[in-house]
C-alpha cells in the first residue's frame, strides 16, 4: 500500500530536487498510481538534486503528487521539491513544495554541479550542522564501553534462562568506543587531546547504515551528545531470580564517567582523501568575514 502524499510531506525533507513541465493533469505514468486532482504527468527538464537511483530521469516523464491546493495549468515551469514514492515502469513523487520557476532560481539552474554531489552536499551540511562536536583525526583504538563489560557478567549467568525464552534484544547494537586522537576542532568546544567515539559494531539492519571505525581511520567526525532519556521498550521480559535483568536494561549502555559521542549516519564520517563535503564547509566557515 503506498504511503500517504500527506503524512511523507509531514517527516520526510525533499531528497529529488528538479525544475519540470507539467504535462497532463489528473494523470499518471503508473496504472498502480491512485489518480486525484491534484496528480500530474511532468517532464522532467532538468534535476537539480537527487540521490544515485533518480539521477537518471533528466527527459523523461514521471508522476508527480503535488501538494498544497496550488492552482496549477499544463504547460506551466515549475520547480519541485519532492521525495521518491512509487517505482515501477515509471516513477511517482510526492511534492512538498512547488513553485513557478523564477529570475531568482536562475542561479541554481546555471550552476554546472552534479545532482548527485549537491544532494550529498547537502546531506553532509545538515549533519555539520546538527553537530555538536566537529573534529578531525585519527581513532587510535576501539574498545568495549567498561560499562558494557559490567553488564556481560550478569547477561552471561542468565545465559540458560535466555535460551528458553530467545535473546534479549533482537537488534543489539553491539556497542563500541573508537578513541579519536584529535587534530583540530571546527565547531563546538573540547580542549582533551582525544575524545571517545560510541558506535554500533553490528550488522543488523537497524545498524547497518551506521559507520563502523577501527584503528587508523582519519578523517572528519561529526559528533552528537547522546540524549540522556530512559530506554523506552513496549515490552520488558523480567527474569526472577538474583542479577536479573531486562530488555530494557541491556538494550543500550550508557555512557558512564567517559563522556561518549555518537555518529550513527554515513554522512557523520568522511575519509581525509575525500573531496568536497565537510572539507568545503569548514574552509567557506574559515573565509567568512567576522563580525563583532
Amino acid at each position: 500500500m503506498p504511503a500517504s502524499p500527506r503524512r511523507t510531506a509531514q517527516v520526510q525533507k525533499p531528497t529529488f530536487i528538479f525544475k519540470g513541465t507539467i504535462k497532463k493533469l489528473q494523470s499518471a505514468t503508473m496504472k498502480e498510481v491512485p489518480v486525484t486532482p491534484r496528480t500530474a504527468v511532468v517532464t522532467v527538464d532538468q534535476i537539480i538534486e537527487a540521490p544515485p537511483d533518480l539521477a537518471g530521469y533528466d527527459g523523461q516523464d514521471i508522476t508527480v503528487q503535488l501538494s498544497g491546493r496550488q492552482r496549477v495549468n499544463v504547460g506551466d515551469e515549475m520547480i519541485f521539491h519532492t521525495t521518491g514514492w512509487m517505482y515501477g515502469e515509471s516513477i511517482a513523487v510526492q511534492s512538498l513544495s512547488q513553485e513557478a520557476v523564477k529570475s531568482s532560481h536562475a542561479a541554481v539552474l546555471s550552476a554546472s554541479v552534479d545532482p548527485i554531489e549537491r544532494s550529498a552536499q547537502r546531506e553532509k551540511r545538515e549533519h555539520f550542522d546538527a553537530a555538536d562536536l566537529v573534529v578531525s583525526g585519527k581513532v587510535v583504538a576501539v574498545r568495549l564501553p567498561a560499562d558494557t563489560s559490567k553488564r556481560a557478567k550478569g547477561v552471561s549467568a542468565l545465559a540458560s534462562t535466555q535460551a528458553r525464552i530467545g535473546p534479549i534484544s533482537e537488534h543489539d547494537p553491539k556497542w563500541r568506543e573508537a578513541v579519536i586522537q584529535v587534530d583540530d576542532v571546527h565547531k563546538g568546544s573540547h580542549k582533551k587531546k582525544q575524545v571517545v567515539l560510541r558506535f554500533p559494531a553490528s550488522n543488523d539492519v537497524m545498524w547497518y547504515g551506521a559507520p563502523k571505525f577501527h584503528p587508523g581511520q582519519q578523517g572528519f567526525f561529526m559528533l552528537r551528545k547522546p540524549k540522556a532519556e530512559k530506554p523506552k521498550v513496549k515490552r520488558s521480559r523480567k527474569l526472577r531470580g538474583k542479577g536479573a535483568v531486562t530488555e530494557a536494561a541491556v538494550a543500550e549502555p550508557k555512557a558512564g564517567t567517559t563522556e561518549a559521542y555518537t555518529a550513527l549516519h554515513t554522512a557523520d564520517f568522511q575519509p581525509y582523501g575525500e573531496p568536497s563535503g565537510v572539507r568545503t564547509i569548514i574552509e567557506s566557515q574559515s573565509t567568512k568575514p567576522k563580525t563583532s
